[in-house]
């Protein structure tokens, strides 16, 4: 009866620890459901989000981006330009982000478009952190390009500039804020229901326990 007891109660310890372990898988099932709040917007409070401010940047426009891909649910960019930008100087910078209706069709995108853009001429790759990104010449401009992904959104990050002017600097800049917001809106995030089929097995051996430890009790009297 002891050993079984005992048996009982180490099977349970086991049981929180494992518990423990998946909880965190559980967290990551969370998805994004809208693409609201991701893109930097006009409508701003300037003491939350200062960078892109006039009188140095200015708002261009914002459109809409559809993609013929699996798992494709949503797609929005949004542009913003210096006014007074000359030779040798930043000219604008594009921020784009699609809405996946799961993690592993956005994986898929994402990993597309990174082959795609490792492949360009003269492209040299940038560290950033949680993304990747480089730079390149094309159409008689410096472009900074980037791309990362989190949870079931992939977002993209260009940076064009005039010849002479290196945007590698702005390229990690801009991709960072932009992967910070993204992570800051939790409030799009669903919130995944805990598997039921993960916590039967724990009440099972909960159920036991109480059984025989209130046999015990009633044997003690």
């Amino acid at each position: 009866m002891e050993k079984t007891f005992s048996g009982l109660i180490s099977a349970l310890i086991v049981s929180f620890v494992l518990l423990a372990m998946l909880l965190p898988a559980a967290r990551a099932d969370s998805l994004y459901l809208s693409l609201d709040g991701l893109l930097p917007s006009k409508a701003d409070d300037p003491k939350v989000y200062p960078v892109l401010q006039e009188t140095e940047w200015y708002y261009g426009i914002s459109w809409s981006e559809t993609l013929s891909v699996t798992g494709f649910v949503d797609g929005r960019a949004v542009e913003y330009y210096r006014r007074y930008a000359g030779p040798g100087d930043i000219r604008s910078v594009e921020f784009y982000a699609y809405l996946f209706s799961d993690v592993d069709s956005a994986a898929v995108y994402y990993n597309g478009e990174v082959a795609d853009l490792k492949s360009v001429v003269g492209f040299s790759e940038v560290p950033i952190t949680g993304a990747f990104g480089g730079t390149y010449e094309s159409g008689g401009m410096e472009t900074g390009a980037s791309w990362g992904i989190i949870s079931n959104v992939v977002f993209r990050v260009m940076v064009y500039a005039y010849l002479r002017e290196d945007p590698t600097d702005r390229l990690v800049g801009f991709t960072s804020m932009e992967r910070t917001r993204i992570l800051d809106e939790g409030g799009n995030l669903s919130v995944p229901e805990f598997p039921a089929l993960m916590m039967t097995p724990f009440f099972g051996l909960a159920t036991l326990l109480a059984m025989k430890f209130g046999r015990k009790i009633h044997n003690w009297r």
